[in-house]
C-alpha cells in the first residue's frame, strides 16, 4: 500500500479522537490488518497502559476505542 494513504502506516495515521489506526505489521501472524494506539501511549509493562490494541477493520477499532474511551 502507498504510504502516502491514511493508515497505511504508523506515521501517516488515520486519526480517532486522540488514536492512531494504521496497518498492522501482524496481519500475516495474528491475522489483525490494524493496530490502533493512542497518542500518548507509554508502552512500559508498568505502567499498566492499554491505550492500543489490534483490529480487523478500522470501524472495529474505531468501536474499540469508543468502548476504551467510556470506561
Amino acid at each position: 500500500m502507498n504510504d502516502r494513504l491514511p493508515g497505511s502506516c504508523y506515521d501517516n495515521p488515520i486519526w480517532y479522537k486522540k488514536y492512531r489506526i494504521y496497518l498492522s505489521d501482524l496481519y500475516e501472524v495474528h491475522g489483525f490488518q490494524f493496530d490502533y494506539v493512542h497518542d500518548d501511549y507509554d508502552g512500559a509493562e508498568d505502567a499498566h497502559d492499554s491505550r492500543c490494541g489490534f483490529a480487523h477493520s478500522i470501524d472495529e477499532a474505531k468501536s474499540e476505542i469508543d468502548d476504551r474511551e467510556d470506561n
